[in-house]
């Protein structure tokens, strides 16, 4: 054999056990042959695929794919993922032990070129996995790869395994059975926080339970992955990944102050990067401690792609305390490093100072800079309106505040004067926000929707507009597209209880009751008293007992 050609088609392992859990042994061992050769430069292991569902209730709904096919079959399966090789097995469990019995067939010949029977002593499942991997590179004529155990004991190495289980039948059940597909989502996420208290020094477990968790972005279940790596963390306190995939997590979920505890524990670890300390500082900002923002933002060095932010929030924070001199000269530091925003807020200083000239050709200088930032554009042109038309401003600010107020009357003069805002500047985002509260006070949710959208594109990180639309969408029965924007807005405002409280009435509204709970959760204890938020709390507990889900 000339190792630089041996490419092997490895069929997921048949089994025969007593229970189900046999096969799932059977499939991931086989996988994780693939993963433990994947670096090997003198061979190829490419998987086959064989995906079966269910044809009965009773099978349990596990997905059945594992398969232990003659030597032909097994040759037909080789060339088809034009390999030298394909290898087989079948995981035995009964009376009489546990054993793994492999055969490499060749494929030109559709012989068995070898095979052997490894036995699996009682507690050393663990240890099958590179027993395989030797002979495999023995029967081949490679060198052996890395032979140590993926985990340091069996009950480890099992949830592992169930947990890779649980990961791919969720991908397979995704498109089918949604429900079903979390539900051993959620399993994989425990079995593999099980794996990792059983062994905190297994790596490959910690892998995949961050994959996951990083999935859960798009998968709306930030607050269970947050809880798994909270396992993770009291397991392994020195993981500085999954301190750090945390925070990243109860960040958009709106746990502010937590967040800051996960990143402040990943840096103690290991030192976050520019970018990461600018959002721990901007999390401080946000929980009313510009001291310690200050304190992480002054160390960015001015050779850092971070130091024109840093500065910006320096100048923002010497505003804070009243200090306009300071805050010139750390926006003008902002504005030389491309800073386009802080020139606008450079602006609001000259203006204040009086100095309206400079300010306005401060202004003309963002409004002119191609590709300039929606934020840095926002200000700008309100800034804009103040400076030269300051009788619109007036009018804009009474108008805001009517469509606020609890008063349901002369409506359609504050739409006027919002409107002639517009005629004065387009591109102000809060007459199109005012216009959608005067639409939305009409219930008229299809225009509010309309103009809190274009509000939006104008001022794409305001999270009173993402809130706001993410009502109306979801008013006007858009669950979806409300979702993610209740969910930005809550985790711009953490502190805000409708907000989050808003956002866990919509995964109520999308069936998501886990979320839904850990939203109303995090609003009642922001206020407790907030009506708002018992409401949706009540009809959370009503849907759970008619679902028999209820916590």
């Amino acid at each position: 054999m000339t190792t630089a050609s041996s490419i092997v088609a490895v069929v997921p392992f048949g089994a025969k056990g007593r229970d189900t859990k046999a096969g799932g042994i059977g499939r991931q061992v086989a996988r994780r042959l693939v993963e433990r050769f994947a670096d090997d430069p003198n061979v190829e292991l490419r998987p086959v695929f064989l995906v079966a569902m269910p044809d009965t209730k009773s099978d349990a709904g596990y997905l059945v794919f594992g398969s232990t096919p003659d030597p032909d079959l097994a040759a037909r399966y080789g060339e088809s993922l034009g390999t030298t090789h394909a290898l087989t097995g079948l995981y035995r469990e009964d009376a009489t032990g546990r054993a793994f019995a492999v055969s490499l067939v060749e494929v030109k010949s559709r012989t068995v070129a070898a095979e052997r029977e490894i036995v699996v002593a009682p507690d050393e499942l663990h240890r099958a996995e590179p027993a395989l991997a030797a002979w495999l590179a023995e029967a081949l004529g490679l060198p052996a790869p890395g032979l140590a155990p993926e985990t340091a004991n069996e009950p480890s190495y099992q949830a592992f395994l169930a947990g890779l289980e649980d990961e791919t039948n969720a991908t397979l059940l995704r498109a089918g059975d949604p429900s079903a597909a979390d539900q051993a989502r959620a399993r994989a996420f425990d079995e593999y926080a099980d794996a990792i208290k059983l062994d905190p020094e297994s790596v490959r477990a910690e892998d995949r339970l961050l994959v996951l968790a990083a999935e859960s972005v798009e998968r709306g279940d930030e607050d269970r992955a947050a809880r798994s790596l909270e396992d993770v963390v009291d397991a392994k306190p020195r993981s500085w990944r999954a301190h750090y995939v945390r925070a990243e997590l109860l960040r958009r979920l709106g746990e502010t102050n937590l967040a800051i505890v996960a990143l402040e524990h990943a840096h103690a670890l290991r030192p976050l990067r520019d970018v990461d300390i600018v959002v721990l500082a901007e999390l401080y900002i946000s929980e009313q401690a510009p001291g310690q923002a200050a304190a992480h933002l002054r160390r960015i060095a001015p050779g850092s792609e971070e130091f024109g932010r840093a500065q910006e929030l320096l100048g923002i924070l010497a505003l804070g305390k009243g200090d306009p001199s300071a805050a010139r000269r750390h926006f003008e530091r902002a504005a030389e490093n491309g800073r386009v925003s802080a020139r606008a807020h450079l602006a609001r200083v000259l203006i204040a100072d009086g100095r309206r000239d400079e300010a306005a050709r401060e202004l003309e200088g963002v409004l002119s800079t191609s590709g300039a930032d929606a934020d840095a554009l926002a200000q700008a042109h309100r800034l804009r309106l103040g400076l030269e038309r300051p009788d619109l401003e007036a009018e804009l600010e009474r108008a805001g505040r009517r469509a606020l107020s609890a008063e349901a009357t002369g409506l359609d003069e504050v739409r006027a004067a919002f409107e002639r805002v517009l005629a004065f500047d387009t591109h102000i985002w809060e007459a199109y926000f005012g216009l959608g509260l005067v639409a939305r006070r009409s219930d008229d949710f299809a225009a509010a929707a309309g103009s809190f959208r274009r509000a939006l594109e104008l001022a794409p990180e305001q999270a009173d507009v993402m809130h706001e639309l993410g009502v109306a969408l979801l008013a006007s029965g858009s669950r979806a597209d409300a979702l993610g924007l209740l969910d930005r807005a809550a985790s711009l405002r953490p502190r805000e209880a409708a907000y989050i409280a808003d956002a866990g009435f919509a995964h109520l509204q999308a069936g998501d009751l886990g979320a839904a709970r850990e939203r109303l959760r995090i609003a009642s204890t922001i206020d407790a008293h907030d009506p708002l938020t018992r409401a949706y709390l009540a009809e959370l507990e009503r849907v759970e007992a008619e679902s028999g889900k209820a916590n």
